[in-house]
């Protein structure tokens, strides 16, 4: 353990922890790690979410070895008995102050609280990213005999690095934000049914969707293996790699023009699936051969059990309500449209055929519609709204 004081000359290597967190499955827990050696501390939290509403802050925490103390209990206490004093309200450190306090510094019982856990000096600052997002560095120290206050030099480093973690929280975020929508767009994916495979430049596989493994899985005849898509019909194998390359061979002209081209493949169990292989978008001083560069499409064409699950497995309430029928007009909706006679509709909903041209009758003079064609097209239209 470095010596209280720290200087400034492992400032070089706080900075790259600053800047590798953002890749950190917890997110700079090796800043937070370091910090605590360098600075000689029994912890150092990065709160990357404080709000009254939550129970406990979101937070990265390193702790010394053998630590007895339950921070996340202290947490409690705290917010329940002492956040009406401002000095220990996290919400009271503005973006780029620094500042010490402890027991001296406090109400009488919450400086015997502080005593209580071993707190004899907190060192804590704030750094903001211009979307709002705003997270706390708090470094406690216990007590010690002598006692060793934060120093100067400290202060110096928590400052230098105050413009590096603003930086990184405003990188952070930007990345987050794109993984909710990567992760909104496919599940909206897996929603309709379209499995979507995505190739680096040596065709290999980058990520596929839950739609594709679906496919996949229950398919024979297709398979992922060795991060390639795999096809028992060689012939359909040499055309699925031709078109891979053709979307390799397009995206790597500045100008290229080319909308992908089409393969198909009859699955050993007779369903004919179809599959779409494109260049992806070129992203602007990001390439290379690692880099996402075709996008496999990937759909059941003959058989569609998925939307008539979706549509058969929906609550008939929410068909109803979306369409504004009456729950059992909306339970003959969904059976027409999967491809049920009216006969068959019947019989699956146990009432008479008479009463079923009746029900259907209704739901045509709602919807403004001439018949069950167009009854089909709405519900495809409908079904990826009805979760």
């Amino acid at each position: 353990m470095q010596a209280p004081g720290a200087s400034l000359t492992v400032l070089p290597e706080l900075i790259g922890l600053v800047y590798e967190g953002l890749n950190e499955a917890t997110p700079w827990f090796g800043l937070a790690e370091r910090l605590r050696h360098v600075l000689a501390a029994r912890n150092v939290t990065v709160t990357l979410h404080h709000s009254d509403d939550c129970p406990s802050d979101l937070q990265v925490m390193s702790v010394e070895e053998n630590n007895e103390t339950d921070w996340l209990l202290a947490e409690r206490v705290h917010r329940e008995r002492f956040s009406h004093i401002e000095l220990v309200d996290p919400e009271s450190v503005l973006p780029g102050d620094v500042i010490v306090f402890g027991p001296a510094d406090v109400e009488p019982d919450c400086a015997a609280f502080m005593a209580s856990v071993n707190v004899a000096s907190c060192l804590r600052t704030c750094f903001a990213e211009p979307g709002g997002m705003r997270c706390w560095v708090d470094v406690i120290r216990g007590r010690r005999t002598p006692e060793h206050h934060f120093s100067v030099s400290d202060l110096e480093l928590i400052r230098a690095l105050l413009p590096h973690l603003t930086r990184a929280i405003g990188l952070y975020a930007r990345l987050k934000r794109q993984e909710a929508e990567r992760s909104i767009y496919e599940g909206c994916l897996d929603h309709l049914v379209l499995g979507c495979l995505l190739l680096d430049g040596d065709g290999q596989l980058l990520c596929v969707n839950h739609a594709a493994r679906a496919i996949i899985d229950k398919r024979q005849g297709i398979e992922l293996s060795h991060r390639r898509v795999q096809l028992q019909d060689r012939t359909v194998q040499r055309a699925l790699e031709k078109a891979i390359a053709n979307a390799l061979a397009s995206r790597a002209q500045p100008s290229g023009q080319h909308r992908g081209e089409l393969v198909r493949l009859h699955a050993q169990d007779g369903v004919l699936l179809g599959m779409l292989a494109a260049p992806a978008p070129r992203v602007e001083y990001y390439q290379g051969r690692h880099v996402p560069s075709v996008i496999l499409y990937l759909s059941e064409l003959t058989e569609n059990l998925a939307m008539q699950q979706a549509l058969n497995g929906s609550p008939a309430e929410l068909i109803a309500q979306l369409l504004d029928l009456t729950r059992q007009e909306a339970r003959l909706a969904a059976l027409l449209s999967s491809g049920r006679t009216i006969s068959e509709a019947a019989g699956q909903m146990g009432i008479a055929v008479t009463a079923a041209r009746n029900y259907s009758k209704n739901i045509y003079a709602k919807l403004g519609i001439k018949g069950q064609t167009d009854l089909v097209r709405i519900l495809c239209k409908s079904f990826a709204l009805l979760r």
